[in-house]
């Protein structure tokens, strides 16, 4: 485990490997670990994989204040630079794609490909801050974080991922970390994320890109992946057979051939 320390606050990451490296960004209320299906195949395949928590999440400082997709976009480019890596692959999923493609567009020399699970180009409008403000009245009670992950659980992952023994697993392990984790911090990390909107910018991502979608997302579509591929010259669009929206955790095998194909490619 690595602490990288910005100012007052620190990050907390994994560094694993040698290789290639690719950032491996979580999902909102999620952990760095949470890539654990992903950590044998692209070790195995040549990659140094860095696995942070971001702000507000995990291992990580708690956020004190509203934090944007454009300020963890910028902690992870600096993490980045505090590790030594020039180019890199970024892969993130849900709110980590949204920071992908945060710093993609933000730097857009900096990486060598993106690759972009279950995730949207934009965040904002009163549908949005409505989905927010009720996440919030959760998280700021008792528990609020365990009491989120169990009410959200069943739309996250598939029904047979959900059921196995492998899924109660990672459902306990999740619990775990939530535990510690401040349910303000989560707040501050929302309230951020209705302020994202790249629409009309995403032109500007010349590498080769990879969307990845679950055929039965139920927070962010097949058709919210394909906005996102139909403004990113060359991209690819994959759907997922089966998998929800944590695609890579319920439906690891898929998604890792996937993405190895692509990076391979």
């Amino acid at each position: 485990m690595g602490i990288f320390q910005l100012g007052l606050r620190h990050l907390n990451y994994e560094d694993i490997g040698p290789g290639r490296p690719i950032l491996l960004i979580h999902g909102f209320t999620n952990y760095g670990m949470s890539w654990a299906p992903q950590l044998a195949a692209l070790v195995h395949s040549g990659h140094r994989v860095i696995l942070p928590d971001l702000y507000g999440h995990g291992a990580s400082s708690p956020a004190t204040g509203i934090c944007t997709i454009s300020d963890l976009a910028g902690d992870m480019v600096n993490l980045l630079d505090h590790l030594g890596v020039g180019s890199v692959i970024v892969c993130g999923l849900s709110l980590g794609g949204m920071v992908a493609l945060q710093m993609a567009v933000d730097q857009p020399n900096r990486f060598s490909s993106i690759v972009v699970a279950n995730s949207r180009s934009w965040f904002t409008g009163p549908e949005n801050s409505a989905m927010v403000d009720a996440w919030i009245d959760l998280l700021m009670q008792k528990d609020g974080p365990l009491k989120r992950l169990h009410a959200t659980w069943p739309t996250l992952v598939n029904d047979e991922f959900r059921e196995s023994a492998q899924g109660r697993a990672s459902f306990d392990a999740w619990a775990r970390v939530l535990s510690t984790v401040q349910g303000f911090s989560l707040c501050h990390v929302a309230r951020g994320m209705t302020q994202f909107d790249l629409r009309g910018r995403l032109a500007a991502i010349r590498v080769p890109t990879l969307v990845i979608s679950g055929e039965h997302d139920r927070l962010f579509s097949l058709d919210q992946s394909r906005e996102i591929s139909g403004h990113i010259a060359g991209s690819r669009c994959s759907m997922i057979s089966g998998a929800g929206h944590l695609s890579s955790l319920d439906s690891p095998d898929q998604f890792n051939r996937v993405l190895l194909d692509f990076l391979g490619g």
